[in-house]
C-alpha cells in the first residue's frame, strides 16, 4: 500500500459540518503540494517488538568495561525481554557499530531536568537523552487499519476496564537509568504528583490536560500503575504520554532537591540539573559527557540502553553523537556541506540554494520535502486578569471582538508574504489550526480568510474603531492609538520578514504594529508570566494531542494566551470536540471532532495565521537506515520518527570519536 505523506488515519469517511461562516470567507485555494515522498505502509507490530533472545553482543567499545568489572555484561544490563527492532522495517538492515552522528543546532541547553520544562537545546537533543511512557514518531509508517493511539516504548502494555475510564498500563521490567538505577514506578509516579500535578513546577504536561480535570494515578506495583478518569477515554489519550509531555526523570537523583521532599526551593528543583554539569542521567540512547557552552555537545551511548537488534546487538549503533551549537540556519548549511549529518530545513531561505547544491553530482546529502507541516501565526493575547493598565484591557477586550480579528486575517495578503519568505511554489495561505500536511486537516472544514482591504475596513468601522485623530492610526474608544506590540524570537530572520510585510499591511487597514525582537529563549517565559500584548510564532497544529495546551483551550490554564481569562464564546466547542476526539472509539467521531476544531479556530480567527510551507529532511548519503519517506514532521519530529538508535554507519565511512572506550562516569 502506498502513501505520498496524507495518513489515512482519519480517512474513514468524509464528514460534513455545517458552520456558520463569515459572509466573505471562501474555499481554500487549490494547493499543489511538494512532496515526492513515497513508501511502504506496514503494521505497527513490524516496527519492533519486546521478547527475549538466546544472546546478546554490544559495541566493541563496551568490552574493556566489562572485562575491569566496570560494567556489568550485556545481557545484565538489558530487560529480560528488551526492545527488539524488526530488520524488515530497516532499509539497509542491521548495522555496524561506531562512530560519530553529527548534529548541528541553534539552541543552547537550559538544563537537565526536563520534567520541570527545561529544554536541552532542541534539534534532537532532548530526545537523544530523554525516553518517554509511550512513542509517536515512527507511526507515520504504520497502515491505518493500525492506526490506533500511539506506539508502546517503556510502557509496553495497556488495559482499559469496560466503560474505558481507568487505563491500566504496564512498564517493561528492568529497565535501568544510565548510572544502573533501576527504571520503576516509583519514577513515573515521581513525574505525575510532584510534576505534573504540582502547580508551582513548569511541566510540559500541565495539570487537567491529561484526560481532563479529575484524572487520577494509582500505584499497584513496581511495574503496573493506572489512570482513572472521569469520563470514557480511547487509546487516543495516550498519546499525552509521548514526547515531550511523557518523559519522566531520574527520581532517585531530582527527589532530594524537590520542596515535597525537603528541597530548598521550586527555583532550585527546577536548576537542579544545571546544563553546565555532565554527566546527567538519563534513559535515552546517548548521554551528554560533555558541554562547551556556545560550542559542543558531546555524547557518548548509554550502556544500559534496553533495545537491541535481531541478531541481539545492544543498540544504539552509533558509539557518539555531537550536537555543535551553532544556528538553525547553520545547521542546513553544514549539512549540504557535509559536516553536518542530519537537518530539519526549516529556515526557507536556505531552500533554493539548497535543492540547488543537493542536485551536485558530488552533494554530500539527499534531500527530500515532504508535506507543508511549518506554519505561522499571531497569537493576540485574549486574557483580561493579565493586562497591565487600562489600555492593555481596552486593547484586549477588542482582541475579543471576532470581527476585529478577522479584519486583521482579511487585511493580509498572504502571497505576498509567502513571496517575502521564499520565492517559488513553497508557501500556502495559513488560516491556523491543523496546518495541511496534518493527517487530521480537512480543507472544506477551514474557512478561508482571502485578502481583501475593503472588507478588513468595513470590519472595523462596524465596530465603530475609526481615526479620530486623522493621523492614519485607528483608535480606541479612549482615544489611544491602536498598537500592537508582537514579539518575535530574533533567531528567525523567517519571522522577522513575515513581520515586515504584515506590518505595512495592517498599516492598510489603519492598524499599527510594532514588531519587537526577543531572545528565543525567553519566549516559553513570556508566554507563561502573560505579560505580553501578541506573539508571532511558528506553532501549527499538526497532531493534536502534542502539547495541547499551547494551542487548544484543553483545560485550566489553556491556552498560552488565554490562560487566564473569560473563555470566548467559541472556546467551548473546541473544548468539547478535543474531548471528543480522544474518548470515542469511532474514526468517524474522531473525523467530525477534528473538523469542528478547524471550523471554530478558522471560521472566528482564533489565531491569525500568515503563511505554511513543507520543511525537508537533509540526511548525508554515510548515513545507513533513514528511511527515505521520513517526514520532517506528522507525529513528531524526524529526529524521533527515523529513529535514530537505529542508524548507522560503514566501518570505512565512520568519523573519528572524541571519547573513543569511554561512557558516562557518575
Amino acid at each position: 500500500m502506498k502513501n505520498n505523506m496524507k495518513s489515512v488515519l482519519l480517512s474513514a469517511t468524509a464528514c460534513c459540518i455545517a458552520f456558520g461562516t463569515s459572509s466573505w470567507a471562501d474555499d481554500m485555494p487549490p494547493e499543489t503540494s511538494m512532496s515526492g515522498l513515497d513508501y511502504e505502509l506496514i503494521g505497527r507490530d513490524d516496527l519492533y517488538s519486546y521478547g527475549s533472545l538466546g544472546a546478546y553482543s554490544q559495541s566493541p567499545d563496551l568490552d574493556q568495561l566489562v572485562a575491569d568489572g566496570a560494567l556489568p555484561a550485556v545481557a545484565d544490563r538489558l530487560p529480560a525481554e528488551p526492545i527488539i527492532m524488526t530488520t524488515a522495517a530497516m532499509v539497509d538492515g542491521i548495522g555496524e557499530y561506531g562512530g560519530v552522528f553529527r548534529h548541528v543546532i541553534g539552541g543552547r541547553p537550559e538544563g537537565w531536568n526536563w520534567m520541570a520544562g527545561q529544554h536541552q537545546g532542541w534539534g534532537g537533543i532532548n530526545m537523544a537523552v530523554q525516553e518517554c511512557l509511550v512513542r509517536q514518531g515512527p507511526r507515520w509508517q504504520v497502515r491505518g487499519e493500525d492506526q490506533t493511539g500511539p506506539l508502546p516504548n517503556l510502557v509496553h502494555s495497556w488495559t482499559w476496564n469496560d466503560d474505558r475510564t481507568t487505563v491500566t498500563l504496564n512498564l517493561m521490567e528492568g529497565v535501568r537509568w544510565s548510572d544502573g538505577d533501576p527504571f520503576d514506578v516509583e519514577d513515573v509516579r515521581f513525574w505525575w504528583e510532584d510534576n505534573v500535578q504540582d502547580p508551582n513546577v513548569a511541566s510540559r504536561l500541565t495539570a487537567n490536560t491529561f484526560g481532563g480535570e479529575g484524572t487520577t494515578m494509582e500505584v499497584i506495583d513496581d511495574y503496573t500503575f493506572s489512570f482513572t478518569f472521569t469520563s470514557p477515554q480511547s487509546d487516543a489519550v495516550l498519546e499525552g504520554l509521548a514526547y515531550i509531555q511523557g518523559c519522566p526523570g531520574p527520581s532517585h537523583i531530582l527527589k532530594a532537591s524537590h520542596p515535597n521532599y525537603g528541597g530548598s526551593s521550586y527555583e532550585d528543583y527546577t536548576g537542579a540539573l544545571p546544563a553546565d554539569i555532565t554527566p546527567p542521567v538519563g534513559l535515552g540512547a546517548w548521554i551528554p559527557v560533555e558541554h562547551i557552552p556556545d560550542e559542543l555537545v558531546v555524547m557518548r551511548r548509554n550502556p544500559y540502553y534496553f533495545k537491541v537488534d535481531e541478531s541481539g546487538q545492544q543498540l544504539p549503533y552509533f558509539d557518539e553523537m555531537h550536537f555543535r551549537l551553532s544556528t538553525w540556519s547553520d545547521r542546513t548549511v553544514q549539512t549540504v556541506a557535509g559536516t553536518g549529518d542530519f537537518s530539519n530545513m526549516e529556515n526557507p531561505g536556505n531552500y533554493v540554494e539548497t535543492l540547488q547544491q543537493s542536485q551536485q553530482p558530488d552533494s554530500p546529502v539527499r534531500v527530500a520535502f515532504g508535506p507543508r507541516v511549518l506554519g505561522w501565526l499571531i497569537n493576540l493575547n485574549y486574557d483580561l486578569s493579565s493586562a497591565a493598565d487600562d489600555y492593555d484591557t481596552e486593547l484586549r477586550t477588542l482582541f475579543r471582538e471576532t470581527d476585529f480579528r478577522l479584519a486583521l486575517s482579511h487585511a493580509l495578503d498572504r502571497d505576498a508574504i509567502g513571496q517575502s519568505l521564499v520565492r517559488g511554489p513553497f508557501a500556502y495561505p495559513y488560516m491556523g489550526g491543523f496546518v495541511t500536511g496534518s493527517p487530521y486537516y480537512d480543507a472544506a472544514s477551514t474557512d478561508f480568510h482571502p485578502y481583501n482591504v475593503e472588507q478588513a475596513n468595513a470590519l472595523l468601522d462596524g465596530l465603530g474603531v475609526t481615526d479620530t485623530d486623522g493621523n492614519g492610526v485607528r483608535n480606541l474608544a479612549s482615544g489611544e492609538d491602536i498598537e500592537i506590540d508582537v514579539q518575535f524570537d530574533s533567531g528567525r530572520n523567517e519571522e522577522r520578514r513575515q513581520l515586515d510585510a504584515v506590518t505595512a499591511q495592517f498599516a492598510d487597514i489603519g492598524i499599527r504594529l510594532i514588531p519587537r525582537a526577543v531572545d528565543g529563549t525567553n519566549i516559553d517565559t513570556i508566554r507563561a508570566g502573560g505579560a505580553y500584548t501578541a506573539l508571532f510564532q511558528r506553532r501549527p497544529i499538526v497532531v493534536p494531542t502534542r502539547e495541547t495546551c499551547e494551542s487548544l483551550p484543553s483545560g485550566d490554564g489553556c491556552p498560552y494566551f488565554n490562560i487566564g481569562g473569560e473563555r470566548l464564546p467559541f472556546e467551548s466547542d473546541i473544548t468539547a470536540a478535543y474531548t471528543t476526539l480522544v474518548s470515542t472509539l469511532d474514526p468517524a467521531e474522531q473525523v467530525a471532532a477534528a473538523n469542528t476544531i478547524q471550523a471554530n479556530i478558522t471560521e472566528n480567527a482564533y489565531v491569525i495565521g500568515t503563511v505554511q510551507i513543507p520543511a525537508a529532511l537533509l540526511i548525508n548519503d554515510r548515513i545507513k537506515n533513514a528511511h527515505p519517506g521520513t517526514p520532517v514532521f506528522m507525529y513528531e519530529w524526524a529526529e524521533d520518527a527515523v529513529m535514530r538508535e537505529r542508524l548507522w554507519t560503514p566501518a570505512d565511512e565512520q568519523e573519528t570519536e572524541l571519547y573513543d572506550g569511554t561512557v558516562a562516569e557518575y
